[in-house]
């Protein structure tokens, strides 16, 4: 039994050991493949938005982010694979974030000599040779300046570079820059113009037997050189730029934003950035880079304008009498010598969630004054003409609505839409009918008007 027990332990342990090293390389082939080029990358955006203050409704609206990285990774990054740069939305955002023109880099600039040395083949070598003969010759005033050319081609320092780097959107929530394709001309025509240099200087020598060949098998390898650099799409342009080192980097990507529809509350979109390396662009790596920044969106509201209504109707004083009817119009201060009392309804709805409802006024009871009714008084509102952008809405207007405690009136009625709009409408006049047989009594009347904006029928 014992026997038994210690085989299944040991076979237990050598699968385990079998998955460890399965995982253990699946890491490394990712690593391999992309390289994020900053240890500290920060991203951030100049929409302005904060929770207190998201956008609301905008469309298009110009936003540029920047990822900026300063602690570079340096030698220790990948020498192979395109450099991009990249902002990454979330699905809520899908196509809501558009390129707006070319990204812009700015960097500083590394190729290390051993790379130099790869990328203009045999030169190096042949510079060696000849130099060695001109030693010979007691040419040493030419091997000075040789050597100087030589020293100047093989500096490391490129410097600081700022071009523009063409966005391509990628998917409908990724933009990326291709960084090298920027930086491939500046990196290579900066090569070229060292080699042109050594090549003015050998150009320079004179040809006697005992360097002839050095000289012209030097002068063909610059000339070939050249001609490859300035290939664009030759394997040793590429290369060259591939192993090139970024310093701290600077990319703005210039984007036109507009807020989802349909949200329920307010948003916070996280927004990532980076710059890294890659063999292979993979979108599901992306979450392993750079940094991110936030873009506040709002839902909208439903709100009315109360501010834009009277707080009170004053309708004057007057004397009892049951001879014949009264209308009393009301005026700014109850002073019939003062303008009419009048208001707006003013409803935003800046929300673009499917809505439908309706604005309704009741008159909540009687006209009272203590213990003491004024029966069969009648509230009327004079309405103007409607200005609303919705496109689905009932309303009346331009009419007369009569108020009695039984009655609530629907003023507005809203289709199912989900685009935000307004609805106004001016309250031109209030006027109080009192039937001339209502029982009167001395007292101070008052009643009360309940504005109702409901999504039931």
């Amino acid at each position: 039994m014992k026997g038994k027990c210690s085989r299944l332990f040991q076979q237990f342990w050598v699968i385990g050991w079998a998955i460890f090293l399965v995982l253990t390389s699946s890491n490394i082939i990712v690593s391999a493949v992309s390289l994020d080029l900053f240890s500290n990358t920060q991203v951030s955006n100049n929409s302005g938005t904060t929770a207190a203050a998201p956008y609301l409704n905008v469309t298009n609206k110009a936003v540029t982010f920047t990822i900026n990285g300063t602690t570079a990774i340096g030698a220790t990054a990948g020498r192979t694979g395109v450099k991009y740069a990249f902002i990454n939305v979330p699905a809520q955002l899908a196509g809501n974030v558009q390129k707006n023109g070319n990204a812009a880099v700015d960097t500083t600039v590394t190729v290390l000599a051993s790379d130099i040395k790869a990328a203009t083949g045999t030169v190096l070598d042949l510079v060696t040779t000849l130099t060695g003969l001109l030693t010979t010759l007691g040419l040493g005033a030419t091997v000075t300046n040789l050597n100087n050319a030589i020293t100047a081609l093989n500096k490391e320092d490129f410097g600081r570079q700022v071009f523009a780097s063409p966005v391509e959107q990628y998917s409908a929530t990724l933009l990326r820059a291709d960084i090298n394709q920027g930086l491939l001309p500046i990196i290579t025509n900066a090569l070229i113009v060292r080699l042109q240099a050594v090549q003015t200087v050998v150009q320079g020598i004179a040809s006697v037997s005992l360097i002839s060949t050095a000289l012209n098998n030097l002068l063909n390898a610059l000339t070939n050189t050249i001609s490859i650099l300035g290939n664009a799409n030759s394997t040793v342009s590429k290369n060259l730029v591939a192993a090139s080192i970024l310093g701290s980097t600077s990319v703005s990507f210039p984007t036109l934003v507009s807020s989802p529809t349909g949200l329920t509350q307010d948003y916070t979109a996280i927004v990532r950035g980076g710059i890294f390396q890659t063999d292979n662009f993979d979108v599901q790596l992306l979450s392993n880079y750079g940094g991110n920044t936030n873009l506040y969106f709002a839902a909208g509201s439903l709100a009315m304008k109360n501010e834009l209504l009277p707080s009170s109707l004053n309708f004057g004083s007057h004397p009892v009498q049951t001879k014949v009817d009264e209308t009393w119009s009301a005026h700014v201060g109850g002073n019939n010598a003062n303008p009419l009392q009048t208001g707006t309804i003013r409803i935003d709805d800046t929300r673009t969630t499917a809505k439908a409802w309706q604005l309704k006024l009741a008159q909540t009871n009687a006209w009272v004054s203590g213990q003491k009714n004024l029966a069969n008084a009648r509230l009327d509102i004079v309405l103007g003409s409607v200005n609303s952008n919705f496109q689905n809405y009932f309303s009346i207007s331009n009419q007369t609505v009569h108020m009695l405690p039984s009655n609530q009136v629907t003023l507005f009625s809203l289709s199912a839409t989900t685009a935000p709009g307004y609805f106004e409408m001016p309250l031109n006049q209030f006027q109080l009918f009192v039937p001339k047989d209502t029982p009167k009594q001395t007292g101070t009347y008052q009643t009360t008007l309940q504005w109702t904006i409901s999504n039931t029928p």
